[in-house]
């Protein structure tokens, strides 16, 4: 490669003497994509006693790098040539405007080129090279994201290079966000081409963190398919608070620890204050997030939390916080209590229901035992009225039974 750039230099300095005559003004890179076609904006400038020149059928050619030595040498075969690439002129030299374009391009043309240009007995070649570079791949689009504010108009534009006259890429956003797409073909400052496309929409708290695409679609003829290039970017839209809202951590009983904590959805972050309402008074009684105290009467009342960032202000619903009369301590001891009188209180009912069922019992295995040993001294059936009760005897062949009340006894044979 270093034996190259000294074969250049040599060159270049045999024709040093001619170098202040024309002077020529193109970019130092140039990318382009495979299958395409690339615009290498020119133009120059020669001295007055040189203009003659431009009458004479002038020809302005690029001289690849990697083939200087071999120009003009018989070395230079058919092989080589059909590594240059095709050129077609499309400047006026007449009008010192040495635009060409370099057509059917592959990866394999990427390289060094140098002007020359070329009359009757007159010849230059610049020093500055445009180092062209073929991919296979599109270029990624630019895309310029502003700062979005909700209700306020925002503008995304998304720029893909416009290399080739005749393959201008159609360049769009996906999603289109409700908005209008504006598309149009700008000359850079350097002579190259590029297309543009604009999003104008009115931004919303919904589309913060949304992916948008820029799709850029270039007509290159292959295999019968379009290309594609994309480009991913996330939103940032600033919005005031919203949904702001409290949540509680603890219990409402005297003593207790409460926590109280305010939410909100808010870009940027949102600033908090608490607001405490109580007998019409309203009091200041926190500024962060988190507001936590214990549970007293005097602190009984209506909280509020206001959410505040640049863009606005949002209160959150009335939170009541009324202490109850005792603490949480004694409400367990209480219903402590409670829950064992319940327990036992059918227990007591049980075994008190119990005996008098086991006294009468035991008072009729008594008279079940008198009514047997009067069996054995009668063997008929007798009775007497003794007040208004009816007391029977009965034989050894009879069964006998009472009513559980004891009242009668009677037995059947």
């Amino acid at each position: 490669m270093l034996a190259a750039d000294f074969l250049v230099f040599s060159s270049i300095l045999s024709a040093a003497w001619c170098q202040s005559d024309i002077n020529a003004l193109y970019p130092k890179t140039l990318n382009a994509t495979s299958g395409s076609c690339l615009l290498i904006p020119c133009q120059f400038t020669i001295s007055k006693k040189k203009e003659v020149f431009l009458d004479r059928s002038p020809v302005v050619t690029w001289i690849r790098g990697s083939l200087w030595s071999l120009y003009d040498t018989d070395n230079f075969t058919n092989a080589h040539r059909q590594m240059e690439p095709q050129m077609k002129m499309v400047g006026d030299l007449q009008k010192k405007n040495c635009s060409s374009v370099m057509m059917n391009l592959t990866s394999l043309h990427s390289d060094r080129y140098f002007f020359k240009f070329q009359s009757e007995d007159y010849s230059v070649t610049k020093t500055k090279a445009v180092q062209i570079n073929v991919s296979d791949s599109l270029a990624e689009p630019r895309v310029i994201v502003p700062v979005l504010r909700e209700g306020e108009v925002g503008n995304l534009t998304c720029t893909v290079p416009a290399p080739c006259p005749s393959d201008t890429p159609n360049v769009t956003w996906d999603p289109a966000l409700g908005g209008n797409i504006t598309q149009w073909t700008q000359l850079n400052a350097d002579g190259t081409q590029s297309v543009s496309a604009n999003l104008n929409f009115i931004p919303s708290f919904r589309h913060h963190k949304l992916k948008v695409n820029c799709v850029s679609m270039h007509l290159l003829d292959r295999k019968g398919k379009p290309q594609h290039s994309h480009k991913t970017v996330i939103l940032t839209v600033e919005y005031p608070p919203k949904e702001t809202q409290i949540s509680l951590t603890g219990s409402v009983w005297l003593g207790s620890n409460l926590t109280l904590t305010c939410q909100s959805n808010a870009n940027p972050q949102a600033n908090y204050s608490w607001f405490m309402k109580k007998e019409g008074i309203v009091k200041e009684v926190g500024s962060s997030r988190v507001l936590s105290f214990t549970v007293a009467h005097e602190k009984s009342g209506e909280y509020i939390c206001e959410a505040q960032n640049l863009h606005g202000a949002v209160n959150s619903t009335i939170l009541p916080i009324n202490a109850l009369g005792i603490s949480f301590t004694a409400f367990l001891i209480i219903l402590a209590l409670f829950s064992v009188l319940i327990f036992a209180l059918p227990i007591l009912i049980y075994r008190r229901c119990k005996k008098p069922y086991i006294s009468e019992t035991k008072q009729d295995e008594d008279i079940y035992a008198n009514v047997s040993s009067s069996t054995e001294k009668s063997h008929q059936l007798q009775s007497k009225t003794c007040g208004d009760k009816a007391i029977y005897t009965i034989n050894p062949e009879c069964t006998f039974r009472k009513n559980l009340s004891n009242e009668e006894i009677y037995a059947n044979c």
